[in-house]
């Protein structure tokens, strides 16, 4: 999906390669799910 609203973890971690390695499998979940509820509330305002 090419969108300025929605990333997914790769797009995500490209932008932010100072994340540690370490803290990936559980920040990947987290940031995937907000990035996902943004996307929802941003389809609902243009609806």
């Amino acid at each position: 999906m090419n969108t300025q609203y929605y990333k997914t973890w790769d797009e995500y971690m490209a932008e932010h390669p100072e994340i540690d390695e370490k803290l990936i499998p559980v920040m990947a979940p987290k940031i995937q799910g907000y990035e996902e509820m943004m996307f929802a509330f941003v389809m609902l305002l243009l609806m």
